[in-house]
């Protein structure tokens, strides 16, 4: 039995690293042309992929948890030349979150 579970976790771990990688990628190309970029899905897999709540994002990003649940549900997002920042602080925490992983 132990067997199934070590290769389960083996496997978690392996598909964990990969999404991490996905949403790197994703996160530097939103950061090359955010205006091209669909800010609230991206943000909104960001949050989900690295397990944030509200609340987290908010201290992270300065704003209120509003605000945060409004840009998840695409009501509203930062101003385009604040996106750049947003995009740069998810990298370091996806990057960090890599570092944990690896």
């Amino acid at each position: 039995m132990s067997v199934d579970i070590d290769q389960a976790v083996a496997d978690f771990d392996r598909d964990r690293l990969s999404i991490y990688e996905s949403l790197l990628s994703e996160l530097l190309t939103a950061r090359r042309d955010s205006e091209a970029t669909d800010f609230c899905g991206l943000f909104k897999r960001a949050q989900t992929v690295l397990g944030r709540s509200d609340l987290h994002m908010s201290h992270l990003f300065k704003v209120s948890r509003p605000t945060i649940n409004r840009w998840s549900r695409g009501v509203t997002q930062p101003h385009p030349l604040l996106r750049q920042a947003v995009f740069d602080t998810l990298l370091v925490e996806v990057r960090d979150a890599l570092k944990q992983t690896r």
